[in-house]
């Protein structure tokens, strides 16, 4: 019988019988060859291969297991030196970073790493033409904004290859926690070379892309639901990357998630609820905090989603802890706002960030019915059909259903439909603007309320729902240029703004904090989550 078929047969029966908790974990996954291969499942398609274009959890893992740039993740969560050769020089007024790039620092072609691949893939990011998804990351570095707002070249960026191994970066404000943005997969590099040659199709497919990561991806076409990681002989660090092999299967079924497990199919894999409950006290689960949010996004450029009272009912209209308790049973928390907590903390009384600006748009159904009551008188309606968009995921249709009947219940006059897709389909469909409200989760990859709250800046292509506010860019802006040597005043301002976004203008309602919950081979061992940043990280592996 075919693996595939097998697969098949698993999932078939998943939804008749369970089986027992870890009984078949831990399949030897040492092949007669003396290759350590192991499998893996992630909950959604590889976009693409191009991290300047990637946004979603299942490429930017990929991703960050084929790639390495300045800064690396490190086996105890936080990060390290990747191809960069040692710390950099910064110049007193911490507006210049100067790196050396190590000389074993490799293509898997063979090229080497240099200072003009970062230089390449950062005038790319911030160009007009190829505008990176997360450009707000790298708005950071001098000429940055201007040149993605076609005001200047991308040749005027603020980032030069002193030598082939020599790379100058210069920023346009100090920035406490630059490193960490260094190690966030944004701002990994391309080969040039490959990159050119490739054009449009880079990333595409395995064969279109070269790697400097600890794996290279062997078997991808493009459309694949199943993608091969193979160690990289190239690698700077490739003695110590213990596991051979990494395959990836994309399961967007608990169940089917379970019984790859129990039959030995797979060595790693995330499970929800009901799962996580069946598996309390077994030795094979592992939860551990995640930096992530799940939340609703409004389309603010059509009605009746682009209005404000509108928006706020919503928010205040469905139960986050009955959601957590009922639906996700996980681990997850609900959360009262943009930042999750234990994400961060004021840097003289160490408080929590969620704790120290409080619970901002709590489930209150009569504050919600004022607001719907204004909505309608505003729009002019008597009641209102709306759309819920999410992925196809066994979560995202939950999580739909849940918040389907929490607001018809408690906002008379409110229909709500759903739409589950694939996840490239959800992201063509917020691309083109075509829904009223979209499901989905963040993870940012550094730690400091600005990576959540620049989400919704003006020039952000992160979010989808078009919400523009110029109070709430000045807000920010002053948040990173008025308080440099002020660190407790920027705590203030980066609370004052995400008041003024998630109370005021609600384009965003934060449902909750998210947790890893992983059903793990016993013999798989220091596989690297960051709370905040890369996840399913196989480098720190090993499988024995």
């Amino acid at each position: 019988m075919t693996k595939c078929w097998s697969r098949g047969l698993v999932a078939l029966f998943a939804s008749m019988v369970l089986a027992g908790c870890g009984n078949n974990a831990g399949t030897d996954s040492n092949n007669s060859d003396g290759k350590v291969t192991i499998s893996t499942t992630t909950d959604g398609e590889l976009a693409s291969l191009d991290h300047t274009q990637s946004t979603d959890n299942p490429s930017l893992n990929t991703i960050s297991n084929v790639m390495e740039g300045l800064y690396r993740p490190a086996d105890d969560q936080s990060i390290e030196l990747g191809v960069a050769a040692e710390e950099p020089e910064i110049s007193d007024d911490q507006l210049t970073y100067t790196f050396k790039i190590r000389d074993d620092a490799n293509w898997s072609n063979g090229d080497p790493v240099t200072a003009q691949d970062f230089v390449y893939t950062y005038q790319k990011s911030v160009n007009p033409e190829s505008l990176a998804a997360n450009i707000e990351r790298l708005l950071v570095m001098k000429n940055a904004r201007a040149i993605s707002e076609g005001d200047m070249s991308p040749d005027e960026l603020g980032v030069r290859a002193i030598d082939d191994k020599t790379l100058e970066i210069q920023l346009e404000y100090p920035i406490a926690y630059f490193k960490e943005l260094l190690a966030a997969p944004y701002y990994l590099p391309q080969n040039e070379k490959v990159a050119e040659k490739k054009g449009d199709s880079y990333g595409n497919s395995a064969e279109n892309a070269v790697y400097n990561g600890p794996y290279e991806l062997t078997e991808w076409n493009g459309s694949d639901i199943e993608w091969t990681m193979t160690k990289n002989d190239d690698y700077w660090d490739k003695d110590n990357v213990q596991i051979d092999d990494v395959h990836w299967i994309m399961s967007k079924e608990n169940s089917t998630n379970a019984n790859l497990f129990n039959e030995g199919e797979v060595q790693y894999t995330a499970i929800t609820t009901p799962f996580v409950e069946q598996y309390e006290g077994d030795d094979n689960l592992q939860i551990s905090p995640k930096g992530m949010v799940g939340y609703l996004e409004f389309n603010s450029e059509r009605e009746p989603t682009n209005n404000v009272h509108f928006r706020r009912a919503i928010s205040q209209a469905y139960d986050r802890q009955a959601f957590v308790d009922t639906i996700l049973k996980d681990g997850s928390q609900p959360v009262g706002g943009w930042i999750p907590h234990d994400y961060a903390n004021h840097p003289e009384t160490d408080k929590d960030f969620r704790d120290d600006n409080g619970d901002l748009m709590p489930f209150d159904p009569e504050a919600a019915q004022k607001e719907w009551d204004k909505a309608l008188d505003e729009l002019g309606k008597d009641s209102i059909e709306i759309e819920i968009l999410t992925s196809d995921t066994e979560t995202s249709k939950a999580t739909s259903e849940f918040l389907q009947a929490q607001l018809q219940d408690n906002l008379p006059g409110l229909t709500v439909t759903i739409r589950n897709v694939p996840l490239k389909s959800r992201q063509g469909i917020t691309g083109s603007g075509e829904f009223d409200i979209v499901y989905g989760t963040y993870a940012p990859s550094y730690k400091d309320p600005s990576a959540f709250l620049n989400f919704y800046v003006s020039s952000s292509n992160m979010s989808t729902g078009g919400f523009s506010d110029t109070t709430y860019d000045q807000m920010i802006s002053d948040a990173e240029t008025n308080y440099i040597d002020d660190p407790v005043g920027r705590w203030n301002a980066l609370k004052d703004a995400e008041k003024y976004l998630v109370q005021d203008q609600a384009p965003v309602s934060p449902i909750y904090q998210g947790s890893f919950a992983n059903l793990v081979d016993p013999k798989l061992k220091n596989v690297t989550n960051q709370p905040n940043g890369v996840s399913q990280y196989f480098r720190t592996a090993e499988y024995k």
